[in-house]
């Protein structure tokens, strides 16, 4: 790509460093004779949850988690063979199918994140190559937080009862649900991260071998879904400088907790380098040139926005809003709003009963927002989707604590009753709109392309022709294979406004057919295209998707 400059330094050489590191670091472990020694006092004190005050047994805890989680997995698989969209599309056509070395070399766009390309080529080896076999990883990563985060909430303080209901609000999440069927590495990304800030608290809280050793793979698959999971680590190796500094304030021996962190915390680091070595530089140089803000001119018209921007703003609140049916009026914003507010009573709640989980959860969102602005550099909203986990745990835990505070006020059974009913109350009725909303749904596709080449199969003659434009191209060609149909023949692909105008002056004697879709990234990319369809073309029929801005779009020339 002639827009992409050269790496600084080549991927072979950094890998090759990565060897020699290993190398060196095996010596030493075996010249000092390393063993784990368990430090007495840990480095964190262990404060659990408070398990008097649980409205519901262990026993009965664990069928309804059970419940939960069977829920979670049903509603995952809910449509789940409807049609692939682009990314996921361009995840197996550009990266599946290639032998496993090059899978772990080859970096020609941002769509291989590893562990999901990897399960996507397990998956597909087994079941063959159909929607659902793509996805069944997400699928999976999505049914198995709903355990994981029970434990969490566990963690932070919460009781079994509220816990079942942050377990319950996750398990029928539109966004979750969302990402649990996109077969991309973002919901593998949450699992781990979430996953990992636990095993952190646990292994600070009790310095045990088995917990560092967990800590250690869970923030290995965390990279292997995202290469964003630095974040994650930078996050924890916060949360550790801050229990040290309170260690220290404590009176406790410094040198071995440090000594135990400072290994943990490179092992990790060292890893997650040999990991993305092959490709680093070149995801460094294509991250620079895709996200810098000039390049993709963020706002209405661009795929990615500026974090301060009113677009972003928009569909930051889009995102929201989608999963309540509330649209994106005034009442949307004031539900937003009072929600914020809950969260904010919350997260206090959680802060003071477990402050290293909280921050924990928090700080990797944090840490990329400040690099974005401090970079200048455009994003998508998807990369902030650990938070929602946090969110989540954060509304339930403030419903539960402000109506624990009015209890107060009151006497007799109302005062231990009415913490309990508001907390299933108001998880009852978010759960009920969540459900709600998910009918839409699963009554569209991703993106619709099947539909597109069905319905223009049925409209054209055999002398017609369809085409195919800018961002539309892969997913076409995708579907239209399958189907039998042919580039060239059925139809044809145009990147530019000469080949349009090509194309259109070459075919005069018959009908044509154009298509379109994700129109914000052609209006950024390419507007003198854009402007051309709008001006030339009319629109014929419009197929909905549920990915932002992912409708697939059919035009007519304009009479």
């Amino acid at each position: 790509n002639p827009d992409v400059p050269t790496p600084p330094v080549s991927g072979l050489t950094l890998f090759q460093l990565a060897f020699v590191l290993e190398g060196l670091a095996l010596m030493a472990l075996s010249l000092t004779r390393w063993r784990f020694t368990q430090i007495v006092p840990a480095i964190l004190p262990f404060r659990g949850p408070d398990n008097g005050r649980d409205e519901i047994g262990p026993s009965k805890a664990i069928w309804a988690l059970a419940a939960v989680t069977i829920l979670a997995l049903a509603l995952r698989l809910i449509q789940i063979n409807s049609d692939l969209w682009l990314d996921e599309i361009t995840t197996v056509m550009d990266y599946s199918r290639l032998p496993l070395l090059q899978v772990f070399g080859g970096y020609l766009n941002f769509n291989n994140h590893l562990l999901n390309t990897l399960l996507i080529k397990l998956s597909t080896g087994i079941f063959g190559e159909s929607e659902w076999a793509i996805r069944l990883p997400v699928v999976f990563f999505g049914t198995a937080a709903m355990p994981v985060v029970y434990w969490i909430s566990r963690q932070l303080g919460l009781s079994r009862f509220t816990s079942l209901g942050v377990a319950l609000l996750l398990a029928v999440s539109y966004q979750h649900i969302f990402f649990s069927q996109n077969a991309r590495g973002y919901i593998g990304h949450v699992l781990f991260s979430v996953l990992a800030s636990g095993l952190l608290l646990k292994a600070l809280q009790t310095d045990r071998l088995r917990y560092w050793v967990m800590y250690a793979a869970a923030m290995l698959l965390n990279f292997a879904s995202l290469i964003i999971s630095a974040y994650v680590l930078a996050a924890h190796v916060l949360v550790a400088a801050v229990a040290l500094a309170l260690a220290y304030r404590a009176g406790k021996p410094l040198a071995p907790a440090f000594r135990r962190l400072a290994a943990v915390f490179t092992v990790v680091g060292f890893l997650a380098f040999h990991l993305y070595a092959l490709i680093l530089p070149s995801v460094y140089v294509r991250a620079t040139v895709a996200y810098s803000d000039g390049a993709q001119q963020s706002g209405s018209g661009s795929g990615y926005f500026s974090i301060f921007s009113p677009d972003f703003a928009g569909e930051l609140l889009r995102s929201l809003t989608v999963g309540i049916g509330l649209g994106e009026g005034p009442l949307a914003a004031i539900v937003i709003l009072a929600a914020l507010l809950v969260m904010a009573v919350g997260y206090v709640a959680m802060l003071r009963h477990q402050w290293a989980l909280t921050l924990a959860l928090t700080a990797p969102g944090l840490a990329n927002a400040a690099f974005i602005v401090i970079s200048g550099l455009t994003f998508s909203p998807r990369i902030f989707l650990t938070l929602l986990p946090l969110a989540i745990i954060a509304a339930v835990q403030g419903v539960h604590s402000l109506s624990t505070i009015v209890a107060g006020l009151m006497s007799g059974r109302m005062q231990r009753a009415l913490p309990v009913a508001a907390t299933a109350l108001a998880v009852f009725l978010v759960a009920a709109v969540s459900l709600s909303s998910l009918r839409w749904y699963y009554s569209v596709p991703k993106q619709p392309y099947r539909a597109t080449l069905e319905y223009l199969e049925t409209q054209r003659q055999s002398e017609d022709i369809v085409i195919v434009v800018d961002l539309a191209e892969q997913g076409y060609r995708y579907y239209a294979d399958r189907m039998g149909v042919r580039e060239n023949e059925g139809y044809f692909v145009v990147q530019t406004v000469e080949e349009l105008d090509s194309l259109v002056s070459a075919q005069t004697s018959h009908d044509r057919y154009l298509v379109t879709t994700l129109t914000r990234f052609l209006r950024s990319r390419k507007p003198e295209l854009e402007r051309r369809i709008t001006r030339d073309w009319s629109i014929l029929q419009t197929f909905p998707g549920s990915i932002g801005n992912g409708q697939i779009t059919v035009w007519v020339e304009s009479p």
